[in-house]
C-alpha cells in the first residue's frame, strides 16, 4: 500500500512537470540530475518524462493486480475457515 501511494504521488509529481514542460515556450529545459542542473532539450525532456510516466503506470497495475489477488485469496480463505467452524456460529 505505502509503495502504491508513493508511486502515485511520483506519477502526480510527472504529470505535472509534463505539463509544465508543455506549456513552457522555451526550447531548452533545465533538470536536476544528482546534485546538476542539466540543459536538455524540450523534446528530450517530454520523453524522459512520458518514458517514466509509462513506467510508473505500469508499475502502479501490477501492484493494484497483486493487491486484487491478495484481497480474493483473503476472501476465498475467509469463507473456507467460516465453513471450518460451522458457517461462524457459536455453539451452546
Amino acid at each position: 500500500m505505502v509503495q502504491k501511494e508513493s508511486l502515485k504521488l511520483q506519477q502526480m509529481e510527472i504529470k505535472k512537470a509534463v505539463e509544465e514542460v508543455e506549456g513552457s515556450k522555451s526550447t531548452d529545459i533545465y533538470k536536476l540530475t544528482g546534485p546538476l542542473m542539466i540543459k536538455t532539450s524540450k523534446a528530450e525532456a517530454q520523453k524522459e518524462l512520458k518514458e517514466k510516466l509509462e513506467l510508473i503506470e505500469t508499475r502502479i497495475n501490477t501492484l493494484e493486480k497483486k493487491e486484487k489477488h491478495i484481497k480474493e485469496k483473503i476472501e476465498e480463505l475467509r469463507e473456507r475457515l467460516t465453513k471450518g467452524t460451522g458457517g461462524g456460529k457459536a455453539a451452546g
